[in-house]
C-alpha cells in the first residue's frame, strides 16, 4: 500500500479487462478522490499486467471472460503467485464460474452492476486479506445445485439463504437463535473447498 498525504495508507489496485470502457473509467469509478484507492496499472491480459507496474498492486480486479483463451484458474493462480490478492470483477454470475475463481484463490467476487460503494468495500476487505461475501454472492451459492457445490449443513444452508435475501447478519443470527459470530462462520463456509477451517471474511452490513 502507498502512504498518501493523510494517515490512512492508500490501496493500490490494478485491473485486467479486455473492455476499454472498464479500464478507462476505473479511476473515476472506484478510485475517485477520497476513496483511499489508487489505480496503478491496467491491461487486457494478465501477462501484460504482471509485466508492468500492476504487479505491485495490493489487489487486482480480474475479469474472467477475457478473449485471449485463458482460464479463470490460470489467471487467478498467476496473479496470486506474483503477490497481489485477486478480486474478480465480472459480468458473469454463473455458479460454476464463481466456484472456479474462488477455488483458484480469489478472495472475492463482485458483479459489474454492483453499487460502487460495494465494490470499494470489497476492494478494502480483500486488501486486508479477508474473504468478501456479499448477499449477491451468497445468493449465487445458495441457488447452486451442481454436484460439486460446497457441502453445507442444514444450518449453514439456512444462514446462507437468509443472508442472501439481504438480511443483516445480526438478524440472521437472531432468526436462527445463534450468535452473530456463528452466523458469520456459517456463511463463510460457502468458500470451503475441502478446508473446513474458519476463515476471516467481510460482508455487507445493512440496517
Amino acid at each position: 500500500m502507498t502512504e498518501p498525504a493523510g494517515d490512512t495508507p492508500a490501496i493500490d489496485i490494478a485491473a485486467v479487462d479486455d473492455h476499454p470502457v472498464i479500464l478507462d473509467g476505473l479511476a473515476g469509478w472506484v478510485a475517485a478522490p477520497g476513496s483511499g484507492i489508487r489505480v496503478i496499472g491496467t491491461a487486457v491480459t494478465v501477462a501484460a499486467l504482471l509485466a508492468g507496474p500492476g504487479r505491485a498492486a495490493d489487489v487486482v480486479l480480474l475479469d474472467l471472460d477475457l478473449g485471449d483463451g485463458s482460464t479463470a484458474e490460470q489467471n487467478v493462480a498467476e496473479i496470486r503467485a506474483a503477490g497481489p490478492a485477486v478480486l474478480v470483477l465480472s459480468a458473469s454470475d454463473r455458479p460454476g464460474t464463481v466456484r472456479d475463481a474462488i477455488r483458484a484463490g480469489a478472495l472475492g467476487y463482485v458483479l459489474k452492476n454492483e453499487e460502487t460503494a460495494e465494490v470499494r468495500a470489497a476492494i478494502k476487505a480483500v486488501a486486508a486479506g479477508k474473504d468478501w461475501i456479499s448477499p449477491r454472492l451468497a445468493y449465487i451459492f445458495a441457488t447452486d445445485d451442481a454436484p460439486d457445490r460446497p457441502a453445507l449443513s442444514a444450518q449453514e444452508t439456512r444462514a446462507l439463504r437468509l443472508y442472501a435475501t439481504g438480511m443483516p447478519m445480526k438478524l440472521v443470527a437472531r432468526r436462527m437463535c445463534i450468535s452473530e459470530e456463528t452466523a458469520k462462520q456459517y456463511v463463510g463456509r460457502v468458500r470451503a473447498t475441502g478446508d473446513t477451517r474458519p476463515r476471516p471474511f467481510s460482508y455487507v452490513t445493512r440496517s
